[in-house]
């Protein structure tokens, strides 16, 4: 009798520890598969359209999301740059007398000026001439590009002081860089088709106004937005929550997140004198408190989205995303 009841018990148990072993396989399936819907997170707060790579943007009201970056007025962010007389790209990290180019736009025509020079004007929509075209960049940044000519190339050796610079541009015409060409030691989530001009690594990067609230926070001297060149500024989340957001929708238009962030000391350029500061923040104070291991020496701050689907955003829009 006494052997009878120890197996009912054993039976029991054994139920027992089936029931809630199936229970918890059945709550982490539900977990697993449970759709993953958009929420929203805030609004759009500015928009920011950099033509000229490492020199002044512009803040804009409204602009079209393309496959290569915002578009406004015929000119796309970030389709020009200057060269070195060796063929590699020029940031203002290597030269942050860039960031005294302010740039403006005209019906036909884009205008850069910088103190003490005269306005160089260089067409919005040049045509493609092939004895102009120039490969420039190695490795993932190598790109074929229309050379805008000895004016501009004389313009920024004057205004750098560097010989041999050249304006380049990147013409409708010719291939653009992918971002899936980039090979990290970590993982991301770029595809085929994920395209750009000179735009560090993604056609779009996003950040909140939180993030560099709760950054500032820490610094004696507040950094701007424009020390991390966002093309789309938001708020309404708490600071850097846009690292837990895998896809983002402004109206029609929807986005997916490829990477964080990492930033290197072009950050830490002062625009208003094209210098880098002395103190070298805010890089300083943002690897303190934003270093991950998979990034080594560079923190985050904001996130890299790749266009899927096309449209226009405006300020003011409201912003969803899918949590990870």
């Amino acid at each position: 009798m006494l052997s009878l009841l120890e197996d009912d018990a054993t039976t029991t148990f054994v139920s027992l520890i089936g029931a809630s072993v199936l229970k918890y396989g059945f709550t982490s399936w539900l977990a697993l598969n449970r759709p993953k819907v958009y929420e929203k997170v805030g609004r759009v707060s500015s928009l920011q359209l950099y033509p000229v790579k490492s020199c002044r943007g512009l803040d804009v009201k409204t602009a079209e999301c393309t496959l290569t970056g915002l578009r406004q007025y015929g000119v796309t962010d970030r389709h020009w740059i200057l060269s070195s007389r060796e063929n590699t790209w020029i940031n203002a990290n290597k030269e942050p007398k860039l960031l005294l180019v302010t740039v403006k736009l005209h019906d036909d025509k884009v205008e850069m000026t910088a103190p003490g020079m005269e306005p160089l004007m260089v067409p919005i929509t040049p045509k493609l001439d092939q004895a102009m075209v120039r490969h420039i960049g190695t490795g993932p940044l190598a790109i074929d590009t229309l050379d805008c000519g000895d004016e501009a190339a004389a313009w920024f050796a004057k205004h750098t002081g560097r010989q041999g610079v050249r304006l380049n541009y990147s013409h409708p015409e010719l291939a653009k860089r992918e971002s899936i060409s980039f090979k990290y030691p970590w993982e991301h989530y770029a595809l085929p088709g994920d395209q750009m001009a000179f735009s560090n690594y993604c056609s779009y990067m996003m950040m909140t106004n939180e993030s560099i609230v709760a950054l500032n926070a820490e610094l004696d001297r507040p950094a701007a937005i424009n020390n991390f060149r966002p093309s789309i500024m938001m708020e309404g989340s708490p600071a850097f929550e846009e690292d837990k957001w895998e896809a983002v929708k402004i109206g029609s238009v929807s986005f997916r997140m490829i990477d964080m962030c990492s930033r290197c000391n072009q950050i830490n350029v002062v625009e208003k004198e094209g210098r880098h500061s002395k103190d070298k923040e805010p890089f300083a104070t943002l690897r303190r408190i934003r270093s991950f291991p998979k990034y080594g020496i560079k923190p985050c701050i904001g996130i890299y989205l790749a266009l899927d689907v096309a449209g226009t955003i405006s300020v003011g829009d409201d912003i969803y995303a899918i949590r990870k």
